[in-house]
């Protein structure tokens, strides 16, 4: 990557970071916000050693820099020097990449679902001040080049890692997510108390993106034993799920020239339960999760489920019979809060899990879907956890592993995205690829398109292809029917092909067309299916979208995101022999570069040989 050295300087009081000719940081200094709303700046640190202090309103805030070759890792902490109601702590910055403010953002969205990419930094608002820009978790600071500046946080521990830009500042600030509420607390400050943030690694490098990786591989996930690949019920079936529907799809599965492509795990999503809160199988799933783990062993297959561990809803027996104290209050009733984002199935409570009932509870409800016969667990709507602030989740989701076993495995969604890091095997990193409508003129659901989802599904992807230390990436189920067009099927067959992460069919499989269900059984393109994540090229732009070219091992695939058929060029080095994936047919020769038509909204495939 041939970066250059950290090295930190002290200026004026304030230290400062560089790596000679990509990047400096810019003066440091501290920056602290309370309730009120009030915000303290301070930059004539003290140095005492490695450790710098600096009196920022209520705190002094203490600073420690850690140099090793091309990386510094940043650790605040404060001490209150009188009471305080305190909600961010952190430090400002004003970074350069070259001599000039960088000019594009690599932006990270706070959980699963938010968007995550590539956008100007350089932007104004309509009424010609600046546009804000915010990452959670990462940011990478770019010029045109692609060179720049990576930072990611290094734990979740103590809360949420948030960076801002504006105007050329950068702030990195430790806070909690605002769920229920606008500047929540993050730290009760009292005279002589200390607090430490979780600490942050930096460095430059001539590519941002290997900047990112390198950064974010500090941090290290937990090994998963294998790429889990199957089927999930819920992009065709919604909650309209039965026991018979999940079987039929089993048995098509099962089938030899199917079972051998790797269709092991069968995922039953929202709809088998009783009631959010209440995760006992409903009448639809007459024989229960035991007797449906049997019949799925029998042809070679493993039983996985969805939960919503955090969420109860008001109508369950949970919500009714559970003592007070086991549920998130709302900041401004002081009642049983409700979420603000999950309303489409009523009102849903929310479990505290600072309190040691709620994560023993955690811990039975998910020993007995163990017991049951359950290996894959995907526990959703993850953000309801933290609520109760980001040390709440990470507790629960501990108590769930605990219930699971070491050796189930964990898929996050809904996930505020580093919380989970060490826990679960694998989490979602973009948005549901389309949503089950019931159709009342069939008299069934079916996958629905509602927008640009193939496009925003293919973007988080490309702008999280760096997080797989952390978890493997799940871009979401390899959709191909519905109101999907066939080379929108294509693209999400590709990009989930190319994710590294879990592979999963989603559709009514016996009602396929042939040239649909093709998409699903073509053996080349599955074999790419567990390996690294595929690099998508430098190629920013003002639309926020994937780069069309993604590279991996040999393999490079070509996208389309427009309407029209257009051509999309690959350079290539040297002379190679390539292969349409997707056609199954030889292209002969290409040296330099590799031009092929893509359709609209659709996707080539080709692996490459050195001729």
């Amino acid at each position: 990557m041939n970066s250059a050295r950290a090295q930190l300087a002290p200026a004026a009081g304030q230290p400062e970071l560089s790596w000679a000719g990509l990047a400096t940081t810019g003066l440091i200094g501290a920056r602290v916000r309370l309730a009120d709303g009030s915000v303290h700046r301070a930059a004539n640190w003290e140095s005492d050693g490695l450790l710098r202090r600096v009196r920022c309103g209520p705190l002094e805030v203490e600073l420690a820099i850690e140099v090793d070759a091309d990386v510094a890792r940043l650790a605040v902490a404060a001490v209150a020097a009188e009471d305080a109601l305190v909600t961010e702590i952190g430090v400002e910055l004003a970074p350069l990449v070259g001599a000039a403010r960088p000019g594009w953002i690599a932006h990270n969205g706070y959980h699963s679902w938010d968007a995550a990419g590539l956008l100007p930094a350089a932007a104004t608002t309509q009424a010609g001040g600046p546009v804000k820009r915010q990452s959670w978790w990462t940011v990478g600071l770019a010029a045109g080049d692609g060179a720049g500046l990576a930072i990611s946080a290094l734990a979740a521990a103590a809360a949420t890692t948030r960076f801002d830009w504006e105007a050329g500042r950068l702030l990195v600030t430790a806070c909690e997510f605002p769920g229920l509420k606008q500047n929540p607390p993050l730290w009760p400050a009292r005279r002589g108390q200390r607090w430490a943030a979780d600490a942050v690694a930096i460095t430059a490098a001539p590519d941002v993106r290997q900047a990112l990786k390198q950064m974010a591989s500090l941090v290290r996930g937990r090994p998963a034993n294998g790429v889990p690949e199957g089927w999930l019920s819920w992009y065709h079936y919604g909650p309209w799920i039965s026991a018979g529907e999940v079987l039929e799809n089993s048995q098509i599965l099962s089938h030899e020239d199917l079972r051998s492509l790797g269709y092991e795990v069968i995922v039953v999503d929202d709809g088998w339960q009783q009631g959010y809160g209440d995760w006992q199988p409903n009448s639809k799933f007459p024989g229960g999760l035991a007797t449906l783990a049997t019949e799925l062993t029998a042809r070679g297959q493993l039983l996985g489920v969805w939960t919503a561990p955090f969420l109860v809803s008001a109508g369950s027996e949970l919500a009714a019979r559970a003592p007070a104290e086991w549920f998130v209050k709302d900041p401004a009733t002081g009642e049983r809060a409700v979420d603000p984002v999950h309303v489409v199935f009523g009102p849903m409570h929310i479990l505290d899990a600072r309190h040691p009932e709620v994560l023993d509870h955690l811990a039975a409800t998910f020993a007995r879907l163990r017991a049951d016969g359950v290996d894959y667990f995907k526990i959703d709507f993850l953000y309801a956890g933290a609520y109760a602030g980001t040390a709440a989740l990470r507790a629960g989701v501990e108590a769930i592993r605990r219930g699971t076993g070491e050796d189930a495995y964990l898929l996050a969604c809904g996930a505020p995205l580093l919380p989970v890091v060490g826990l679960c095997e694998g989490c979602r990193i973009g948005r549901d690829t389309a949503s089950p409508i019931f159709d009342f003129e069939l008299g069934s659901p079916k996958p629905t398109l509602l927008g640009d989802e193939v496009v925003e599904v293919a973007r988080n992807q490309a702008a999280r292809h760096f997080l797989d230390a952390w978890f493997q990436l799940d871009a979401d189920v390899a959709l191909v029917g519905g109101n999907l067009t066939l080379e929108q099927a294509r693209t999400l067959v590709t990009v989930v092909a190319l994710s590294g992460g879990p592979f999963f069919a989603s559709d009514h499989l016996a009602a396929l067309d042939p040239e649909r269900l093709a998409l699903l059984v073509n053996r080349e393109v599955l074999a790419l299916v567990g390996g690294s994540p595929a690099v998508p090229d430098w190629a920013p732009g003002d639309r926020d979208r994937a780069s069309p070219v993604w590279r991996r091992d040999g393999v490079v695939a070509l996208f389309n995101w427009d309407l029209a058929d257009r051509e999309v060029t690959a350079a290539l080095p040297g002379r190679r022999r390539a292969r349409d994936l997707w056609q199954g047919i030889d292209l002969g020769v290409v040296e330099g570069e590799l031009t092929l038509l893509v359709p609209g909204s659709g996707a080539r495939l080709v692996a490459l040989d050195e001729a």
